[in-house]
């Protein structure tokens, strides 16, 4: 019996959500750029005093400009895959799976759902997925 493609997404979704897994859009790099140049020049014009100011006004430019970077990986999973990806990461969910030979695929969802061990490897195999096929940073 197969499993709605869309079912093993929401069940990946779920798991993700209960360990926190989330994802950046590699904004961190920029953020601390932001931050060390306004220091950087608030130390230059000011002196020490200009350290602070700078450093402050950098952090918070920088968390201005980051904000909404960081998104749960359920919430790509869901809404940003395309069909094909989702697709693509089931076939790889499965090939993960395989070693659990699990033979009736209408106890897939509950048995990713019961076993430790099932989602670790399904999470595993997502965040796989999502750094090298998306180009996403994983966030634990």
């Amino acid at each position: 019996m197969p499993v709605d493609s869309r079912e093993l997404i929401e069940a990946i979704s779920i798991i993700a959500n209960e360990q926190n897994v989330r994802v950046t859009m590699k904004q961190s790099t920029k953020g601390a750029m932001v931050c060390a140049a306004s220091a950087f020049a608030g130390g230059l014009l000011l002196g020490p005093v200009g350290l602070a100011v700078g450093g402050t006004a950098g952090s918070l430019m920088a968390y201005k400009m980051t904000s909404g970077s960081f998104r749960p990986l359920a919430d790509v999973l869901l809404n940003d895959l395309t069909d094909a990806q989702q697709e693509q990461l089931i076939r790889h969910v499965n090939k993960a799976l395989a070693e659990f030979q699990i033979s009736d695929l209408a106890i897939l969802l509950p048995m990713i759902m019961s076993n430790a061990n099932i989602q670790q490897a399904v999470l595993k195999t997502a965040k796989s997925f999502v750094s090298n096929e998306l180009k996403l940073q994983i966030i634990d």
